[in-house]
């Protein structure tokens, strides 16, 4: 039976727990779940709690956990994607859809051509986009949660080649391998990152930079795509080489 799930931003050190905020108000008021319910409860490291609702007091609630199982339905390979911040809604809609797909860590940068520039209100923006990444989790049946970064400079985040098995760098370059071709060569990974440009792509100066910090030139195909569409596609692409 289909149970709905909610986050706890930590594995409850007893079997009984208040939940307050903003769950409390998505289980009673929007849900509408009434004394004796049981719902799924998760805390993004891996653990669910099948749990049962035993006291509701104004805008909380108290539930039992009867079950806690560690539940892995997390990609083998661990998948960072770096990308300059798409303008509007189309930022939301990036995160949703990597979160909903497996994405370890994303990291917003910010690149020469980048139009969207958040560095000086990051916080109130990572802030934002955690809550879409909790109810991306919720609806998707992660157990885990996507790790959303302060925006970096790309100077900066190139310099962590080295933390990576493998550091991908999206562009149109003429003669550029293809990501399957590059995979093929590494069919081993346990880390991976990618960095995605701004509309216009990157700068030829930041591509020779990446590629002398051990960055890998990549193509996805003949088209040239959107931030949001190049970040779903290349996902999709390494969850299908190596899932």
């Amino acid at each position: 039976m289909h149970q709905d799930r909610f986050y706890i931003p930590n594995a409850p050190a007893t079997n009984e727990i208040w939940l307050d905020g903003r769950e409390a108000h998505h289980i009673l008021h929007v849900k509408r779940a009434k004394l004796g319910a049981k719902i799924t409860l998760f805390d993004g490291e891996g653990f669910e709690y099948l749990a049962r609702i035993t006291e509701i007091f104004h805008d909380t609630l108290k539930v039992c956990i009867e079950r806690s199982n560690a539940v892995d339905r997390e990609a083998p390979v661990d998948i960072t994607i770096a990308f300059s911040i798409p303008k509007g809604k189309l930022a939301t809609f990036l995160i949703q859809k990597c979160a909903e797909l497996g994405v370890k860590t994303l990291i917003p940068i910010h690149c020469e051509r980048s139009v969207v520039d958040i560095r000086d209100r990051s916080e109130a923006k990572i802030e934002k986009w955690d809550k879409i990444v909790i109810e991306a989790s919720k609806q998707c049946k992660r157990n885990s949660i996507t790790k959303i970064k302060d925006v970096m400079p790309l100077d900066s985040l190139i310099k962590t080649a080295g933390n990576y098995d493998l550091s991908l760098i999206a562009c149109t370059e003429t003669h550029t391998k293809t990501l399957k071709s590059v995979l093929n060569e590494y069919p081993s990974l346990k880390r991976i990152i990618c960095l995605i440009g701004p509309e216009g792509g990157f700068t030829y100066t930041e591509i020779e930079m990446a590629k002398k910090a051990g960055f890998v030139p990549i193509s996805i195909g003949l088209s040239t795509l959107r931030i949001e569409t190049a970040a779903i596609a290349i996902t999709s692409m390494l969850l299908y080489f190596f899932v």
